[in-house]
């Protein structure tokens, strides 16, 4: 009898290994998606891309504002439609899967997506998504936790019975009429072939603002426990941006989300300055034979939805005093708050990217980002090229054209962020890859049936 006992203790201790390992398994499985430009040619329309980077600098930093005095009032930034070089997702919702997309949103949490014909809803013409289409739809009641970070940061309320969670996030900043608004949800996810069930989402009804031209809604990215990189459990996600805008940039997550070979580098998030954006410590900049200061302990924010790069005093002006003096093209009139441009043609022969001094990112922890001259001058269009650099009053951001040709990796378990210069092509991967951890869980599961069988049999033998 005490013999029969031990194997069975045996048993169950050995099952519940294994249920932990193919937890552990579980919990970090790999996703792919893709990032499209909105901007399908070459030349960004930076008339618009300064109007809107503009918009989300002051978005950004009213929301850091909002976190340090604890109070957020669902301030989002939604203005991201036209040619101004934000990045769309592909993605799918539902059960059969309904094929969306959405604006990939590195500075905010909530997923949500047009519901129904959302006649109320802006930008019309654009695909929503159909709950009574689906399967796995469900409501999540206020009970559910992912209502409870919403109502902690008043931007949710419950009808007396609960079994609805209802949510308004309103743009702010003495602009009334730009907001989104809806219920709380529950679905299937798909990406790149890979199905997560039971995602939170925002099921929008009304709508105001513009969204975009092409965007059905909004994935969030950030830190909370609303975005699509906690929901999944994925620990860290990456992303490679590149230059072409005719073609596609991966956005992985999890075990997908991964740097290898020469040239990592990798700074630490602070925790300390927002529960959503990711922000790190740029300590100083160079800029030619120059070495200009960073941005202190306020930080910059790495960010996919701003297209300039934003610094504060004194780094921006000290910087860009540097480019001025060290830039050997002729200077052009200043325009759409660009402060250092030139005309593209060179007097001195030869390769006019030989006139513009070399520009490193110094972050804490020895990283260096070294920028190629696409990342901080860009084409204005009438043969001027300007430093992509702007002022900024408060927060600093590097944005997405300076991220251009680096894999971009957010370790958000261990609060760190890496990037090395990367072919984006070489990092869309094959069906092989996705379908590797089924493969393995396969395996596992054959291991896991042969072992219970030996158990089974020693068990019947004490019998």
């Amino acid at each position: 009898m005490a013999a029969k006992i031990a194997l069975l203790a045996l048993m169950v201790s050995f099952l519940a290994a294994a249920q932990a390992a193919h937890g552990r398994h579980a919990e970090r499985r790999g996703f792919r998606a893709t990032l499209i430009r909105r901007t399908k040619t070459a030349n960004i329309n930076f008339t618009e891309a300064a109007r809107q980077s503009h918009h989300r600098l002051s978005v950004l930093a009213s929301r850091r504002l909002d976190a340090a005095s604890s109070h957020m009032n669902g301030k989002i930034p939604l203005r991201m439609d036209g040619e101004g070089g934000a990045y769309d997702m592909d993605f799918s919702i539902g059960t059969p899967p309904q094929d969306l997309t959405a604006l990939a949103d590195t500075g905010s949490d909530l997923i949500w997506t047009k519901c129904g014909a959302c006649a109320s809803c802006a930008p019309q013409g654009t695909p929503s998504y159909y709950p009574n289409k689906s399967s796995t739809f469900s409501k999540l009641p206020c009970s559910d936790p992912l209502c409870g970070a919403l109502k902690s940061d008043k931007l949710a309320t419950c009808p007396a019975s609960g079994a609805e969670c209802d949510y308004t996030y309103s743009y702010g900043l003495g602009d009334g009429d730009t907001f989104t608004q809806g219920y709380l949800a529950s679905e299937t996810i798909t990406l790149g072939g890979a199905a997560a069930p039971g995602v939170g989402f925002g099921c929008t009804n009304v709508s105001e603002g513009e969204y975009g031209k092409s965007s059905s809604g909004l994935v969030g990215l950030g830190r909370g426990p609303l975005s699509l990189v906690s929901q999944l459990n994925a620990g860290a996600f990456s992303y490679c941006l590149t230059s072409d805008a005719s073609k596609a940039s991966p956005l992985l997550f999890g075990s997908m989300a991964s740097l290898s070979g020469s040239g990592i580098q990798s700074t630490g998030i602070l925790t300390s300055t927002s529960s959503t954006v990711y922000t790190v410590n740029l300590e100083h900049i160079s800029i030619g034979s120059a070495t200009t200061p960073g941005t202190g302990g306020d930080g910059v924010v790495f960010d996919s939805g701003t297209t300039l790069t934003f610094l504060s005093e004194p780094a921006y002006t000290q910087a860009k005093e540097a480019v001025l003096l060290q830039t050997k093209l002729d200077r052009a009139a200043d325009r759409l708050g660009f402060e250092a441009c030139f005309f593209e043609q060179y007097s001195g022969g030869g390769d006019p990217e030989a006139a513009v001094p070399a520009m490193v990112l110094h972050f804490a922890g020895g990283a260096d980002m070294a920028l190629q001259v696409r990342n901080y001058f860009v084409d204005v269009g009438g043969g001027v090229a300007c430093w992509v650099v702007q002022r900024s009053p408060s927060l600093s951001i590097i944005g997405n054209i300076m991220q251009m040709d680096f894999h971009v990796r957010y370790d958000i378990d261990n609060s760190v962020l890496s990037f090395q210069p990367a072919d984006c092509e070489s990092l869309q991967g094959s069906a092989a890859s996705v379908s590797a951890a089924p493969l393995v869980a396969k395996f596992q599961g054959i291991l896991l049936l042969a072992a219970l069988h030996f158990l089974y049999a020693a068990f019947q033998a004490c019998s």
